[in-house]
């Protein structure tokens, strides 16, 4: 197999069987009669490395930011949240030593991830994959790193949720030249405790002692439930309100993260080896801002379509159905050797993309499940459909 083959098949994600998935790549190409043995594609894959699938997600997301036009802002700033999540990994021997395990004697192979989502331009800024000895603190700072990379954006604003404040990761996000955005759990500052419901002027202390004016917003949520926020946002035009919807933006990570684990498969990995599991992570990555650049393309055929009615809710792309779209036509695309054909065939997949769209409904909220699956696929079998 060509070097270029092997590198979209990978890029395509196999979540079936490998020789099912082999067979119908060549069949797409109209080269039925190539074949190729799993055992041989397992063996060219090992051959390369995985820093180069890291390459392409971090070319993409440079193409993204070096296009000016696309960014969706609050009052200016770059709104990024951060989050981490526990990946499951196929059950090896050789993957409990180099990433850790959970479970009841730690023998489910697990890795540490960590995410750096662009809320309002559906973008995965900065993805990290690490052993579960790596703290999800350490991965914010290294997400920190690659902010500083970014060509143009002068203001960047950083949400955390109440498992990330401390006063060494704020001096790192304030040095990096970001704003932030914490949740705090109770008993972070007893000071901030005994604060009244409000807007407050807080001074905050760094990791060296260092003094830091802040904002401290104290607010009810529907549950009834106090929360408090703290930022370095000082402007006294925004109140409680702003910061409260502004909070509640950080769901994009998690909603991103759902739509990695469960329509992408990121944890449907289809090797066995570090390497394999680190080509197939940012292979997800790049995937996932793939669709979403074609989402954002295909929107105003949606809003055409949607236009002629009156209609309750706005719509957008089906992701899952779009995620589908691109595993049936993206190996023909990128393998287009002539322009003109590849435009239509690009133009073909933004066509299908909007033709399955669904509703934005605001404020709709999903309570969280208290007793989640422990496994969402079993390593040792693949479907072959």
């Amino acid at each position: 197999m060509p070097f270029n083959y092997l590198v979209v098949m990978i890029l395509n994600q196999v979540k079936r069987s490998t020789q099912c998935a082999l067979e119908s790549f060549f069949a797409k190409l109209d080269q039925s009669e190539v074949s190729m043995r799993q055992q041989s594609f397992s063996d060219a894959r090992q051959k390369i490395k995985w820093e180069g699938f890291r390459e392409l997600y971090t070319s993409i997301v440079n193409l993204i930011y070096n296009d000016k036009h696309i960014w969706n802002t609050w009052h200016g700033y770059a709104v990024m949240a951060v989050d981490g999540s526990k990946h499951q990994l196929p059950s090896d021997p050789q993957l409990l030593i180099d990433f850790g395990g959970l479970g009841p004697s730690a023998t489910t192979p697990t890795a540490q991830v960590s995410y750096l989502y662009d809320v309002f331009n559906d973008v995965l800024v900065d993805v990290r994959i690490a052993p579960l000895s790596t703290d999800e603190r350490t991965l914010a700072k290294q997400h920190l790193e690659k902010l500083a990379e970014l060509p143009g954006i002068k203001k960047k604003l950083l949400i955390f949720d109440r498992g990330y404040p401390s006063a060494d990761l704020i001096d790192a996000v304030l040095a990096a030249g970001c704003d932030f955005l914490f949740r705090v759990r109770t008993k972070f500052n007893v000071n901030m405790d005994i604060l009244p419901l409000g807007v407050h002027a807080f001074t905050l202390h760094g990791e060296k002692g260092e003094p830091m004016e802040t904002k401290v917003i104290k607010l009810t949520l529907e549950s009834g439930e106090i929360e408090t926020l703290v930022t370095s946002i000082r402007d006294k035009r925004m109140g409680v309100e702003a910061f409260k919807a502004l909070y509640f933006t950080r769901w994009g990570v998690e909603t991103k993260i759902g739509e990695l684990k469960h329509c992408i498969e990121t944890e449907n990995f289809s090797g066995r080896t570090k390497e394999t599991i680190y080509q197939d992570f940012f292979a997800s990555a790049y995937l996932s801002n793939i669709i979403a650049i074609a989402s954002n393309e295909a929107q105003p055929i949606i809003d055409f379509a949607t236009s002629e009615h009156v209609n309750k809710y706005t719509y957008k792309a089906n992701k899952n159905h779009a995620v589908g779209v691109f595993k049936d036509h993206f190996i023909e695309a990128v393998l287009e050797e002539k322009p003109r054909v590849r435009k239509r065939r690009i133009e073909r997949i933004l066509l299908l993309v909007a033709y399955a769209k669904t509703p934005i409904r605001p404020n709709r909220s999903t309570p969280r499940n208290p007793t989640p699956r422990k496994a969402n696929y079993h390593h040792n079998r693949k479907s072959n459909a």
